[in-house]
């Protein structure tokens, strides 16, 4: 993907748009057929597992990310994002991979992310969560 760094934002705030109203043609347009998913809820390997994966938890819940910062790489092969997610449990998830939700409950999340990008598309996606470190007391 030859873009400006601004080019490439808009094309990922387009994606994380295109995911928030959950149009699952539009998102799945941006992963490579073999793509490489690594997040804190699962590990998958191409487009249809992805898309899957995500069919299933918008059964459960209603997801929402924000994008909070943004580094392109100047080539357009690399994306770095800091990610505020925000789930509403529309029914209760017991079994949810990343800990239980009741229907109305809230949870919300700051991950970073990391996307490798070929011919448009993302190839690789890792993310990890932040978790602040508690205040020290003393």
């Amino acid at each position: 993907m030859n873009a400006t760094t601004a080019d490439l934002r808009l094309w990922f705030e387009d994606y994380l748009a295109a995911f928030n109203r959950a149009d699952f043609a539009a998102f799945g347009s941006y992963y490579a057929d073999d793509v490489v998913f690594h997040g804190q809820a699962a590990q998958l390997i191409g487009r249809d597992s992805v898309l899957n994966f995500y069919r299933k938890v918008r059964g459960y819940l209603d997801e929402r990310v924000d994008l909070l910062g943004f580094v392109g790489a100047p080539d357009g092969s690399r994306i770095a994002a800091e990610l505020r997610t925000t789930l509403i449990a529309l029914r209760d998830w017991p079994d949810m991979p990343t800990g239980a939700m009741r229907a109305g409950d809230t949870r919300q999340r700051v991950s970073f992310a990391m996307y490798d990008v070929a011919y448009g598309r993302f190839t690789r996606i890792r993310t990890a969560r932040f978790v602040s470190a508690p205040e020290n007391a003393g």
